[in-house]
């Protein structure tokens, strides 16, 4: 697999791009990328954020460019259906980026759920409500009681857990003073805890931020009050006085608004009332009731907390805590059968062959059992499943898989995981000194934890490793000729930019075109490799074959030997991972008088190698070999073909 795109891949009008779009450039490609049985699309759907989002925050679920919206960051619709058409005419199914997890950019409304959550369901220990996806909302002028003078708003932690080291902003605005323009930056004046704490309070104005650290008047009080004066300008028929609660210091609190003392003249508490915190309510951006596709219709109750959850749910650990946007939950009925019916129109109606399923680790493996049980019952069998499972333990790993393919027995369908915990271990080898490079042996999905090359897909590089510390630094070519010739630890995906050399922000050295080197590998594999049955780690630890390391380390070098594959044909592999030249003599179970020839990577002088009986040093069944500094090479057992026949002689 490919993943066609990058983090930072060219869109329409965002960092001073103009030109054609990804789709188009990779519909452009697509001769170019026949050695691959798939290629990885980012995700196609409508994005909150724009044209120049990735897609991360899927708004309009059906709408990938079309119905008037203009294009996505990828494309149009009909060059996203251009693309994947040329790429099935070339033999290469399009796996699509599909978010299960979350979902953005629906319309204001209502949320009675999460204003019962925030106000009395959530316990100490529990995790608040994100303040940046809501905003809550009073009536005022027209029929409500509540219209132009003076408002004390009242603000603490509801569970007492959050102190003084919390700070967050407080903004108010109407649609009377919409047109005002903003008030400035302004921080609260302590003490300010009010009448509660017989204090004072601190006045704010409409379009205003007032900075605030929670109960910081250092008297135990918890409480910050503000004073708002509204006055009849700023008010128009039937108008709302908005709050935005946010937090500033990053992580969230669960500071609310817990009283509001109305005084409508002016004249003292004895004139004033408590304004009925019934109709203060909380507003999420759920509704997508009225997206411009009509389909995948949601509001509140699709997300968490919802009415079926509020009392029991503490928006806590992977799968319920509320980690990106708005969190799906699956368990309602509506919900399953909205994303269901998505994977079904991609699949049918737009001809993606396969999913790569972003953040599993935050929902149930069961919805993806659920899932791929439905689509094969549609006849839908995509030929690539894998899930996205943030972890690097590859136990957890393959517990995942395990699970979802519990869910589905008798299925025809795999389900696959990027192995993390591969990609770690061979990050180590091309960049840590020190490292013993054999621990390679014993590390991922496969080796590790126990796993087959089914459950796995082993990669290098990614969208989501994009710092210098993250990304391969040093000699990735190192990782890939491991993943592209070790059938055995799964289905190997490249990089875009690795492939094609794309200068990268957190590169640290002008990168390298891999795709030669890569095709090479490629088309080997497809020769000699493909449904080998056996992968034997010669240099393993503990192995039982005996070596002479006559220049280089034995820590440093990975040498082992595949049998039995598509080609008939013994495959030797040998990766240099130190920063000299590797020569060594080294016992491999192939007969004496079988000869390789290399066929893949460099060597210095031993294009060609024999196995001889016993080597100078007294390494029986051996062969020599000389490998660069930071290389490696593929050797492939040479078949003698059969003399022609003599027919002047039969």
């Amino acid at each position: 697999m490919l993943q066609g795109w990058y983090w930072d891949y060219p869109k329409n009008g965002c960092n001073g791009y103009s030109g054609i779009s990804w789709a188009k450039t990779l519909q452009n490609q697509a001769a170019d990328l026949n050695k691959f049985s798939h290629i990885w699309l980012p995700p196609l759907s409508r994005a909150s954020f724009g044209s120049c989002s990735n897609g991360y925050d899927p708004k309009d679920l059906f709408d990938l460019g079309g119905f008037g919206q203009g294009p996505t960051g990828f494309g149009t619709e009909q060059e996203v259906k251009l693309l994947i058409n040329t790429l099935r005419v070339a033999g290469i199914d399009a796996v699509a980026d599909v978010v299960y997890n979350h979902r953005d950019g629906g319309a204001a409304e209502n949320n009675p759920s999460v204003k019962q959550y925030i106000e009395s369901a959530i316990d100490p220990g529990e995790s608040p409500f994100p303040s940046d996806r809501y905003r809550c909302i009073l009536p005022v002028g027209g029929a409500s009681p509540y219209g132009a003078g003076h408002y004390y708003i009242k603000i603490s932690s509801k569970t007492g857990n959050f102190g003084s080291n919390h700070r967050y902003k407080l903004y108010l605005t109407t649609n009377g003073a919409a047109g005002q323009g903003f008030q400035g930056t302004v921080d609260e004046v302590e003490p300010n805890g009010g009448g509660d704490c017989g204090q004072g309070s601190s006045d704010i104005l409409l379009n205003q931020d007032m900075q605030a650290y929670l109960g910081n008047d250092g008297n135990g009080c918890g409480t910050d009050e503000f004073h708002l004066e509204l006055t009849a300008n700023d008010i128009i028929l039937n108008d709302t006085l908005f709050f935005y609660l946010n937090n500033i210091a990053g992580g969230y609190s669960d500071h609310r608004v817990y009283g509001i003392w109305y005084d409508p003249d002016g004249a003292g508490p004895i004139a004033g009332m408590n304004v009925d915190l019934a109709q203060y309510q909380y507003q999420t951006y759920t509704n997508f009731f009225n997206v411009p596709s009509g389909k995948g219709k949601m509001d509140y109750r699709n997300f968490r907390p919802n009415p079926t959850n509020v009392n029991t749910t503490g928006l806590s650990g992977d799968q319920e805590g509320l980690w990106f946007f708005y969190d799906y939950d699956q368990n309602v009925v509506s919900t399953s059968k909205n994303l269901i019916n998505w994977s079904l129109w991609l699949s049918k109606r737009n001809k993606i062959g396969g999913f790569r399923m972003d953040a599993v680790k935050h929902f149930s493996p069961s919805f993806v059992s659920t899932l791929m049980n439905f689509m094969e019952s549609k006849g839908v069998v995509p030929s690539l499943v894998v899930g996205e499972y943030f972890d690097f333990n590859p136990f957890v790993l393959k517990g995942w898989v395990d699970q979802v393919q519990g869910g589905m027995p008798g299925s025809a369908i795999q389900i696959k995981a990027f192995d993390f915990s591969l990609r770690a271990a061979l990050k180590d080898a091309c960049e840590s000194f020190g490292y013993d490079v054999r621990n390679v042996f014993n590390s991922g999905m496969v080796d590790q934890a126990g796993g087959t090359g089914f459950q796995a897909v082993t990669f290098i590089n990614n969208h989501d490793f994009r710092t210098s510390g993250e990304y391969f630094q040093l000699d990735p070519m190192l990782a890939y000729a491991y993943i592209l010739t070790n059938n055995r630890v799964g289905l190997p995906c490249v990089f875009y930019p690795d492939y094609f050399g794309i200068q990268l922000p957190y590169h640290n050295n002008p990168p390298a075109v891999l795709k030669p080197e890569i095709d090479a590998l490629i088309d080997l594999h497809q020769t000699y490799i493909s449904g080998a049955p056996s992968v034997d780690y010669i240099s393993r630890f503990s192995t039982p074959y005996q070596s002479n390391i006559i220049q280089g380390y034995a820590s440093t070098t990975l040498l082992y030997q595949i049998s039995g594959g598509i080609g008939g044909r013994e495959v030797l592999v040998v990766i240099n991972f130190a920063g000299e030249e590797l020569e060594m003599d080294y016992q491999i179970p192939a007969a004496v008088g079988t000869s390789f020839t290399r066929m893949a990577g460099q060597t210095n002088g031993t294009d060609n190698i024999t196995v001889g009986a016993f080597s100078p040093g007294g390494v029986p069944n051996y062969v020599y070999m000389k490998i660069p500094a930071r290389s490696y090479a593929v050797y492939v057992e040479e078949v003698s073909e059969p003399a022609p026949l003599d027919f002047n002689n039969h």
